[in-house]
């Protein structure tokens, strides 16, 4: 089944309760990994909107902190112990199809929460005849173990399917949001991961599958080979 969000109209209607804090605090900065002076969130399951997160993430784009790097170099880095990767899609994505060598931390999940705001977006899912999901409240706290686990000068990149992008292009003045771009904003705002030590991977995996022989590694490529049938392999 294909996964879809509430359209912004309907997810207005929705209660929300957003994290505190700005994205370029001084929690946000450089701390050793495990550090007692990291400050710990408390964990927050409301996405904020694209366009409060573009512009933090384009900033830190433009400073030259946070990377947006090709699949070949993403898996030159990865080789060479200078990168570790990050797959944020669906548990039962990563199962069907992955990036040798990524590990798994969703973003997302299957709708599990009982809540009147899930009651609403289940009924609004079944209608369209999709599954529903809501974000992952464990996703924070995996981002945390990767990051204690990261040597010496090595740097998360984060992946989705598609890749998306924080700067404007023609019919899109807010870029292209992503499930990546997300977890990268997330992970530097929520998780504390130093904005230097964080990269996204450009085109996702379809870009990763498209530029050739980098390697894709679950339990059925060949049906998500075909199923994203627009990427040549």
């Amino acid at each position: 089944m294909v996964s879809m969000t509430v359209p912004r109209a309907a997810a207005a209607a929705l209660p929300s309760r957003r994290c505190q804090g700005s994205l370029f605090s001084a929690t946000s900065r450089r701390n050793p990994a495990g550090s007692s002076s990291r400050r710990s969130n408390p964990r927050c399951q409301a996405m904020k909107n694209w366009e409060v997160m573009q512009p933090d993430l384009y900033k830190m784009l433009e400073s030259g902190d946070f990377v947006t790097s090709p699949p070949e170099e993403v898996l030159d880095m990865v080789e060479d112990g200078k990168a570790v990767l990050v797959d944020v899609r669906l548990e039962e994505d990563y199962e069907q199809v992955h990036a040798i060598n990524a590990k798994s931390v969703p973003l997302f999940q299957r709708i599990q929460t009982v809540s009147v705001e899930n009651a609403i977006k289940s009924v609004f899912y079944a209608l369209n005849g999709v599954k529903g999901t809501e974000e992952n409240p464990n996703f924070v706290s995996g981002v945390e173990e990767v990051f204690r686990g990261l040597g010496q000068g090595q740097r998360l990149y984060f992946m989705c399917d598609a890749g998306g992008t924080c700067e404007a292009v023609p019919g899109f003045i807010y870029g292209k949001q992503s499930r990546s771009l997300q977890a990268v904003y997330k992970a530097v705002d929520e998780a504390n991961v130093p904005a230097d030590m964080v990269g996204h991977v450009a085109g996702g995996l379809r870009g990763w599958a498209g530029a050739g022989n980098l390697g894709l590694t679950g339990e059925d490529v060949d049906s998500w080979k075909k199923k994203a049938g627009a990427v040549p392999f």
